[in-house]
């Protein structure tokens, strides 16, 4: 009799196990609400992995510092260099203003030397030919220095009066040449290249009066003895 309780409770006792293993996995069945989430590796990698974002943050932020650095240094070197430039540039146009006429003054000091020995020579000389020699050659010598620096002299004589290069101090009737041509030429006038920098100073013809006494009018205002436009700053 006693045999037969134990291996009813023993049974039971497996029963009830059975029991609640089952109500065990069935509370925690998939989808159900109060499931424990599933642990997965991906959240675990994630939770032990260290914060990245910062750090390259951070070598961005440096990055960047050295490249402003290094562009400010740049800008001091290339600032100083076009000073440095600057002032080259004005220290060469000085001494080219300055001694714009160097070229001319050296090559004057010939012509100066002939004067002096012509000088000598006319303390001494008894032919007065030799002087007039010597005047003549320091003349031609001037008169080359000067040609090949630029100086040309302007036409003049037996030409239509031209205001551009002429300056008309006088008008003078003459019957042998048309009216506003240069009977005289006062003063040689001069060029330098291409700019007049000093216009021939001139006689004009005039129309001779007629029996009635009336005067032609010379053509135009060429001889009009308006002085031509000269750069004086030339």
């Amino acid at each position: 009799m006693m045999k037969k309780v134990q291996t009813n409770q023993v049974k039971k006792t497996d029963d009830v196990d059975d029991a609640g293993v089952g109500s065990a996995d069935d509370g925690f069945a998939e989808g159900q609400e109060g499931a424990p989430p599933a642990a997965t590796v991906k959240d675990a990698d994630e939770s032990t992995a260290p914060a990245k974002q910062p750090v390259e943050q951070e070598d961005t932020v440096e990055s960047l510092r050295k490249k402003i650095a290094a562009l400010e240094d740049t800008l001091l070197r290339a600032k100083a260099d076009f000073v440095n430039t600057q002032r080259r540039n004005e220290k060469s146009r000085l001494n080219a203003v300055q001694f714009a006429n160097a070229e001319l003054m050296r090559s004057l000091l010939g012509v100066l030397d002939d004067f002096e020995r012509s000088l000598d020579a006319a303390g001494t000389a008894e032919d007065i030919k030799t002087i007039v020699e010597g005047v003549r050659l320091v003349y031609q010598n001037l008169k080359k220095a000067l040609c090949d620096h630029g100086l040309e002299p302007i036409d003049a004589m037996d030409l239509p009066f031209d205001p551009h290069v002429h300056e008309a101090i006088m008008q003078q009737p003459a019957a042998d040449c048309d009216p506003n041509t240069v009977l005289e030429e006062v003063a040689k006038g001069y060029r330098l290249k291409d700019r007049v920098i000093r216009p021939a100073k001139v006689v004009v013809s005039k129309a001779l009066e007629s029996t009635s006494g009336a005067t032609e009018k010379p053509q135009g205002d060429q001889a009009s003895g308006a002085k031509p436009s000269v750069d004086e700053n030339a």
